[in-house]
């Protein structure tokens, strides 16, 4: 059996607050979506600043998601709703633990299942430091042939 791969849009937007600053993180890329047991996956690229490209696959349940990103920067992270998850992010100086707090998990597809919106919100801790609130908005559209 072999995968459908459905060429996507995918916005994503971070809104971050560490103490009392606050940042949001946007990013658009192209990319894939398709569906294997019971799971939906995104793959895309990101191209970093000053970093370079990091490829990123979503892997999307009911009530959790899961990031893996690899390239420039290598990233595992679970996010799954009511729980505290460990992951790991690792830079040029290094790997950190790292440990989302989810509280908050959603995710809407549209009746083709190529369409969809996800959010989850998390506090992130980093070895042990509490490293802020991140609340994380993902817009996948069906790139449809002009």
């Amino acid at each position: 059996m072999s995968v459908v791969k459905t060429p996507v849009a995918v916005k994503m937007t971070t809104d971050i607050q560490q103490q009392e600053a606050r940042d949001q993180v946007k990013l658009q890329a192209k990319g894939e979506l398709y569906q294997k047991n019971d799971l939906t996956y995104v793959a895309f690229t990101e191209n970093l600043e000053d970093i370079g490209k990091v490829s990123t696959l979503l892997k999307i349940g009911e009530q959790e998601v899961t990031v893996l990103r690899s390239g420039a920067v290598e990233m595992r992270q679970l996010y799954q709703y009511g729980n505290i998850t460990e992951g790991s992010y690792q830079t040029p100086y290094g790997t950190f633990k790292t440990e989302a707090d989810t509280d908050q998990v959603a995710v809407m597809w549209s009746a083709s299942g190529k369409t969809g919106r996800i959010q989850f919100g998390y506090d992130l801790t980093l070895q042990g430091t509490v490293a802020g609130r991140y609340d994380v908005t993902i817009s996948i559209e069906e790139e449809t042939e002009a």
